[in-house]
């Protein structure tokens, strides 16, 4: 290989990725849960997101549960150039799952809906239907919602956070 040659090993970012750069940062998190009975129930809490090469919004957060302990989480986002999709991963201390996410941009840019399968959260031993979407709403601004299918097929939102940068 002569010097003029450079072997080029990796990922670089492409321009679906700059659409992560707005989520980097710190924010305060305030949320409402929906439950299946009962009043909603509010929590609080934080979130930092670093860009993690550039591939990737990497965040890591607390916040409050309804019975008062505290919830700590880690997430990925990224653009996936092998399957041509964002793809986003989300743990966290409460439950033993790995929620993996298949995502779209709305044409606009302000809003990713992200899809997966997971445990039912009402039906041991099942599986259901979850959609979370992600909304920009300006520069300092963003909202966060989460649903869930019935088995009719319907969607019913049980989660919804505000993020306002620090």
């Amino acid at each position: 290989m002569s010097d003029s040659q450079e072997m080029d090993f990796g990922t670089k970012p492409e321009p679906e990725h700059e659409w992560l750069q707005q989520l980097v940062g710190e924010w305060k998190v305030e949320s409402e849960m929906i439950m299946p009975e009962g009043e909603p129930l509010k929590a609080e809490g934080r979130e930092s997101v670093k860009s993690f090469g550039g591939l990737f919004a990497f965040s890591h957060g607390s916040g409050d549960m309804p019975n008062g302990e505290q919830m700590e989480y880690y997430s990925a986002l990224g653009w996936d150039v092998s399957f041509l999709e964002y793809r986003y991963t989300w743990v966290c201390n409460v439950s033993s799952h790995i929620w993996q996410y298949r995502g779209t941009l709305s044409e606009d840019g302000k809003t990713m809906t992200l899809d997966c399968e997971g445990p039912h959260m009402e039906k041991d031993g099942e599986t259901a239907n979850y959609r979370d979407v992600m909304t920009i709403v300006d520069a300092n601004h963003r909202t966060y919602t989460s649903s869930g299918q019935d088995d009719e097929g319907n969607w019913h939102q049980f989660m919804q956070s505000t993020y306002t940068r620090l």
